[in-house]
């Protein structure tokens, strides 16, 4: 189902929002949310063709990660996890895992995640992150996979380890082998039904036509150009919806900050334009794609719809029953999900000003 309108997109945002405050409360899997999303293709959008798959262009892939954050950043985040993994085994030049599992993917028969972030940006656990040792014609994995969306429902999660002499190694390994083991979820300020947690491998064997790319010193390197978007995608559909939300509030809460609002709107289109422009561009290669730029302007604008939109809504955005306060929590996930060192000194540089300015700041991005 490529053919997905705007109104569709609506629609879903729409409905998993309703369902997206019951999924925060309870830290239940977003089954419903899921079930829609996949009704609309959404197990089919990255999975090739040949494989059962419907893949769409980068700019609709993106437009839908934005509409799915707008309603429900837990489904956003299982998506596009899932989808990660997808990517890195139809990419790998290892047929078996594409054969073995890729058209059990796309027809939603099983659930796939990536636990990759101990090769990327994360030091959670120091040095008892993933370690591969040769073991005959493949590997023992001794360590700990940090975070991995949806552990406990994959049926194969796409992971990478360290050998001694610094090279690395990618592999997708299936969750019932003896020596994997998914740790209980530790509590998080929100995103807890996206069921994120610690996987554990003690002594794990990775068999031959299991490793996706490796021994190589950056098996991450080669990614799809639409990659680093991602995570924009899904920033710029929660602003969004935090705008919907002031934007409903009465007239009377927004009128003293008029000309914040306006500015706020106005940074947001710019900004989504900018977004969807590169993602329209990237196999271009004469295009360098800003998508450090667009990331941290894309943090940028969504911690200030943030504030913006709890400050207006006064004491009502505390309460936990209403959206406001879910979407603040949300928007603060994005300081810290991929967000590698340049990433955050931008953030922080576009989020700081001299302390003691006698003038409001401007809300300038």
């Amino acid at each position: 189902m490529a053919n997905v309108t705007e109104q569709d997109l609506a629609h879903l945002t729409e409905s998993i929002a309703a369902w997206g405050m019951e999924y925060d409360q309870t830290g239940q899997w977003p089954q419903r949310s899921i079930d829609l999303m996949a009704k609309m293709g959404g197990w089919q959008w990255n999975v090739p063709a040949e494989f059962g798959g419907d893949p769409v262009s980068h700019t609709e892939l993106l437009k839908r990660y934005a509409a799915l954050a707008a309603g429900c950043m837990s489904t956003a985040l299982i998506s596009t996890q899932r989808d990660g993994a997808v990517e890195l085994i139809a990419q790998s030049a290892n047929d078996t895992p594409k054969n073995r599992w890729l058209a059990k993917c796309a027809s939603g028969e099983i659930y796939t995640t990536v636990g990759i972030a101990q090769l990327t940006t994360s030091k959670r656990g120091g040095g008892n992150l993933m370690k591969a040792v040769p073991d005959g014609d493949g590997y023992r994995l001794n360590g700990m996979i940090p975070w991995a969306t949806g552990a406990s429902k994959a049926a194969i999660i796409v992971t990478g380890a360290v050998l001694e002499n610094g090279h690395q190694i990618l592999a997708c390994v299936p969750t019932d082998r003896d020596g994997i083991t998914v740790a209980a979820c530790d509590p998080l300020i929100t995103l807890n039904a996206s069921l994120t947690s610690c996987v554990h491998c003690d002594n794990f064997r990775v068999e031959p036509d299991e490793i996706l790319r490796g021994p190589a010193e950056r098996v991450l390197a080669i990614r799809t150009p639409v990659k680093p978007l991602v995570t924009s995608s899904c920033g710029i559909g929660l602003t969004g919806q935090l705008i919907k939300l002031i934007l409903e509030l009465p007239p009377a809460s927004r009128e003293a900050c008029g000309d914040v609002v306006e500015s706020l709107m106005g940074q947001y289109e710019t900004i989504r334009t900018m977004l969807f422009d590169a993602a329209d561009r990237v196999n271009d290669p004469e295009f360098e794609t800003p998508s450090t730029q667009i990331r941290v302007r894309v943090n940028d604008i969504l911690v200030r719809a943030a504030m913006v939109a709890m400050t207006l809504s006064k004491g009502s955005g505390f309460l936990t029953d209403r959206p406001v306060q879910r979407h603040v929590r949300e928007a603060l996930f994005f300081l810290v999900w991929s967000a590698p060192e340049a990433v955050q000194s931008g953030t922080l540089a576009r989020l700081m000003a001299p302390l003691g300015a006698d003038t409001p700041l401007p809300l300038e991005i």
